[in-house]
């Protein structure tokens, strides 16, 4: 079959580009499920050390201790609206 002069030139098909593609993909799918299945994001989880204990408080002592008593400063109460009924 002959060219036509006035065709667009149309590039060739290459099959072994395209299979080689599609290997080099099945081979990074294949090492990215396994890494994902043996090492999860995250890892395992793992136990978390306990806090140490509180000291329970002493008599006459009020912070700094579990059952301690602190000082909070609460704002007032809202105004409410400025219109006449």
């Amino acid at each position: 079959m002959a060219e036509r002069p006035g065709a667009p030139r149309v590039p060739r098909y290459r099959p072994r580009r395209r299979r080689l593609l599609l290997m080099a993909l099945a081979v990074a799918t294949t090492v990215t499920v396994t890494m994902l299945m043996l090492d999860p994001p995250g890892g395992v989880p793992r136990r978390r050390a306990a806090p140490p204990p509180a000291a329970a408080c002493t008599p006459g002592q009020s912070d700094g201790c579990v059952g301690g008593k602190i000082e909070v400063i609460v704002p007032g109460g809202h105004a409410g609206s400025a219109t006449r009924p």
